[in-house]
């Protein structure tokens, strides 16, 4: 099959997105991380671009995907629910758009969007491994439908990797599945999904690995104080957890794998690679729950929408596109990769896309900033006994970003440029600064229908 033409002029690119579950903003070397070692996704990031202010939609699995895959903000088909479905004759992903170019689409990993009509084969992707409705495995270790970790309560299995011998680890055997599907699809434009289960609970890794990061650990300064109050919990200061920096070691390993195959094959050049996260990392507590990792020095993390559950690591490589080493500081949000992606590619959007997004090529080739400087959140399903987090809405104009928690009559208002932990409440020092975002922030949830009913779930995830 011949390459087509890009609306760039080079042959159709292909397309390999990478998304890793639960992944923090410091979770790199590149982006700060004493602890965790990144030396393939650091070569990545040096190979394109670092964005350091990348934002998802939402901080909690299922809601983030839904505005990843779709480009359509979650508020507007959450309702009180926490986990809003993809579904066909509301929705389009970007793997359709893909595919009605001619690509061929290829999906492994977690999905969590849904099953029946809203399934992967009838939302764009032809080849299928290892997802459904699944939000977590049970194991990290073959067979992967046995929980092994005390207390881990996934109700759903993956499926389709019965074969898997016993002690498989399963990030292994993810990256291996991408592998044989680019092999066998070198001669055509593909666009390739790799949805890691990793690096969410359970917290499982090789023991050779986090032997290794347990005697890092103790070469390190231990912290004075590890925990913080936040919300209705507390929050993790430090990384310390050897067998989360395990698991990310593992996930790194297979990200170098991908990276020389893609060389070795000669379609390295024409190849775009994009790796991402659905939300900041699990670093507060409403319980005793076991905790992954820390955002810090921002605030917060996963199902949070302060700065340390919203924030993310992304990358991006965009072979004679985008030079090497460019740092981009512009907010963004992964409801923008929906346009990036079809633009890049020069193929066109479908028509059930959301439209919340805006394409980011131009910031990414001559540093042409989107005519944007308004972000929004909400979160109408709070697990304060879970993630501590509370029922709230968000949203950031500029520098500035205010938080209104309704169910606590609590305004909170932060100047990131100066204060990017958001530890310095001044809804009270700049009034007129408060009312302009709360306005414009309750006329945004009046146009989505967002829920201002708060409905808990206090079951661990």
């Amino acid at each position: 099959m011949a390459l087509r033409s890009s609306l760039f002029g080079q042959s159709q690119p292909n397309v390999l997105f990478i998304l890793i579950d639960d992944f923090g903003s410091r979770d790199l070397g590149c982006y700060g991380s004493t602890l965790y070692e990144t030396p393939n996704m650091d070569r990545l990031a040096a190979s394109g671009a670092k964005f350091t202010q990348a934002y998802v939609a939402y901080p909690r699995c299922v809601p983030s995907r839904f505005g990843i895959l779709t480009g359509k903000h979650p508020a507007r088909v959450q309702g009180e629910k926490d986990s809003p479905h993809v579904e066909p004759e509301r929705d389009a992903t970007f793997g359709q758009a893909f595919q009605a170019a001619g690509y061929s689409t290829f999906y492994c990993g977690k999905w969590h969007l849904g099953e029946g009509a809203s399934n992967l084969d009838k939302m764009g992707f032809g080849t299928i491994v290892a997802a459904g409705a699944a939000g977590a495995t049970r194991s990290f270790f073959a067979p992967y439908t046995v929980s092994k970790s005390k207390g881990h309560d996934e109700k759903d299995a993956i499926v389709g990797l019965d074969d898997a011998p016993e002690g498989e680890y399963l990030t292994d055997r993810l990256t291996q599945e991408t592998m044989k599907f680019i092999e066998a699809n070198q001669d055509k434009p593909f666009c390739a999904v790799l949805a890691h289960y990793a690096v969410h609970t359970p917290i499982e890794a090789k023991k050779h690995l986090t032997k290794r990061f347990e005697q890092k650990l103790a070469t390190m300064p231990k912290a004075e104080v590890e925990w913080e109050k936040e919300s209705a919990g507390e929050n993790l200061l430090v990384q310390n957890n050897a067998t989360y920096a395990a698991m990310i070691e593992s996930v790194d390993n297979g990200i170098g794998r991908l990276l020389g195959q893609l060389k070795k094959l000669g379609i390295e050049d024409n190849t775009i690679i994009v790796l991402a996260s659905d939300h900041g990392g699990l670093s507060a507590r409403g319980g005793k729950r076991e905790v992954a990792t820390s955002n810090r020095p921002l605030r917060a993390g996963k199902g949070h929408l302060y700065d340390g559950g919203l924030r993310i690591p992304l990358l991006v490589k965009w072979p004679g596109k985008v030079k090497p080493g460019t740092e981009v500081a512009t907010p963004v949000s992964t409801l923008d990769l929906m346009p990036t992606l079809t633009a890049m590619a020069g193929i066109v959007r479908p028509k059930l896309a959301g439209s919340d997004g805006v394409s980011l090529v131009d910031l990414l080739q001559t540093g042409t900033a989107p005519a944007r400087d308004t972000f929004y959140w909400h979160n109408p399903a709070p697990r304060p006994a879970s993630t501590a987090d509370l029922f709230s809405s968000a949203i950031r104009v500029g520098d500035w970003k205010l938080l209104d928690f309704p169910g606590e009559k609590r305004i909170e208002l932060y100047n990131l440029a100066t204060d990017p932990g958001e530890s310095q409440n001044l809804a009270t020092e700049c009034p007129e600064d408060r009312d302009r975002l709360l306005a414009k922030l309750n006329a945004w949830r009046q146009e989505v229908g967002a829920s201002m009913q708060a409905k808990e779930k206090k079951k661990k995830k």
